[in-house]
């Protein structure tokens, strides 16, 4: 079962943030970045990460973000996360207007 404790969660999104800062510095805030552990069509458990940002979106480089996933693995398999996780952005006045499902 793929379920992760508070701190875990935090160090997760911890993880996430720091890797995200470091690539763009000042452009964007990260917050908050939501982690859920959701069940697939087989039944299969798999977190569900949101990235809530505030910035131009033209400046979210796809071919970055895109790897984003891979960056973070030590700490997935440190926290004993099987698979890659599924993410996407959400930018901030989206996620105000009340989060999607």
């Amino acid at each position: 079962m793929l379920t992760l404790t508070e701190a875990e969660t935090e160090k997760l999104a911890d993880a996430i943030k720091t890797t995200l800062y470091e690539r763009f510095k000042d452009a964007f805030v990260f917050d908050p970045i939501v982690i859920e552990t959701r069940t697939d069509y087989y039944g299969d458990e798999y977190l569900k990460i949101r990235v809530i940002y505030d910035g131009d979106r033209a400046k979210l480089d796809p071919g970055w973000t895109a790897g984003l996933m891979g960056l973070i693995r030590p700490t997935l398999d440190e926290l004993g996360v099987p698979g890659t996780p599924s993410k996407s952005f959400v930018p901030k006045y989206e996620w105000e207007e009340g989060p999607p499902e």
